[in-house]
């Protein structure tokens, strides 16, 4: 009889006032199973790229995926994007307990600094304080 274990997937809470998107509050899948995780970003500019990260208890957050018009996949994780952009989602497969984390969908806009650098800002909830504004930059 094999061994049943479950992995808990909080997510980042999307619906603050300056935020642009949405996601559930929580969800759970058992170990070995493939998790779809949906996120709503209505007001997405042409401009904006779809960023997904991970962040394990006492951690940073960990960049994932990320994605602009078409479907893209790696190693850790697919990225699904509606034809119109209003939403995407997170696939990941054959869950295990190091899945257990908090995942961000976040929309980015395209640095014109340099053409290639989006920057990013990231709205947290969850044990974070909301409104809490964090600027990073992906090179």
């Amino acid at each position: 009889m094999r061994e049943v274990t479950r992995v808990t997937v909080l997510l980042a809470l999307g619906a603050v006032s300056l935020s642009k998107t949405t996601q559930p509050s929580s969800m759970g899948a058992y170990e070995g199973q493939n998790v779809n995780i949906s996120c709503s970003h209505p007001n997405i500019d042409t401009n904006e790229y779809i960023f997904w990260y991970q962040q394990i208890h006492n951690q940073g957050p960990r960049f994932l995926i990320q994605g602009y018009k078409t479907n893209v996949q790696n190693e850790e994780a697919s990225l699904l994007i509606a034809a119109d952009r209003k939403s995407s989602t997170l696939g990941l497969a054959r869950l295990s307990l190091r899945d257990t984390a908090v995942y961000y969908c976040t929309v980015v806009t395209h640095s014109e600094a340099d053409g290639s650098a989006p920057v990013q800002y990231l709205l947290w909830g969850g044990a974070h304080s909301l409104g809490e504004v964090q600027k990073q930059c992906f090179l």
